[in-house]
């Protein structure tokens, strides 16, 4: 809304003059910070690939980003009967790795290309910085029982929850991983050690190539 003040200031409180007052506000759109290049050296998409995920974006998402919300609405369709919001938080932050509070397109397209392009050793590095949730290298007992937790919340129908029952199953199903998983008996998981573990197991590694390999795990 453009402020032009009144020519010669007359009259009192120097009144002003707002043009197009009523005038509709256009949402501002974010556009993508690298260009077509850039994302192809950065990921392993080719540029037809780049350019029909980025048509497909705009058409979810005409702003140019993902707010939480929408990301939640979206990952609501994979699971309708389960509740998804605890999880779904978890994976947005895994994706907004640079703490903007929205999902861009790069964003995005960096992360899909490690999940469908990408070794299993970088899918599985990725599942557990999102385990990960404080962000700080290591998994602590408490990260993981909240990760387990948002998984049964996802598979479990809300009108057949048993909350002491799944209680139970999640200290229990926590306690098995982590003592599978902390192999230096030092009290936290660290990246290599949870990378030992499942790059040994090939049913894991076979899990890796299912969608939603992190509930499997």
């Amino acid at each position: 809304m453009n402020v032009v003040r009144s020519a010669g200031g007359g009259g009192p409180g120097n009144n002003y003059k707002f043009e197009n007052e009523n005038a509709t506000i256009i949402p501002t759109v974010r556009r993508p910070t690298c260009s077509i290049a850039e994302l192809m050296r950065k990921t392993n998409f080719s540029k037809e690939e780049i350019r029909h995920l980025y048509r497909r974006f705009k058409q979810d998402c005409p702003s140019g980003e993902v707010s939480k919300t929408h990301f939640t609405t979206i990952f609501s369709t994979l699971f309708p009967g389960g509740e998804c919001f605890r999880y779904s938080t978890f994976v947005f932050r895994n994706i907004d790795r640079t703490n903007l509070g929205y999902i861009r397109f790069e964003d995005l397209i960096a992360t899909l290309s490690i999940l469908i392009h990408g070794s299993v050793e970088d899918r599985l590095s990725w599942i557990f910085d999102l385990y990960d949730l404080n962000k700080d290298g290591m998994l602590t007992k408490s990260e993981l029982s909240q990760i387990v937790a948002s998984i049964f919340q996802l598979m479990v129908p809300v009108g057949k929850l048993n909350f002491t029952s799944i209680a139970i199953a999640i200290e229990e199903r926590t306690d098995h991983l982590f003592q599978n998983w902390d192999r230096s008996r030092t009290g936290f998981i660290n990246k290599e050690d949870f990378l030992q573990y499942c790059l040994q197991d090939e049913m894991i590694q076979r899990s890796i190539d299912v969608l939603h390999t992190n509930i499997y795990l």
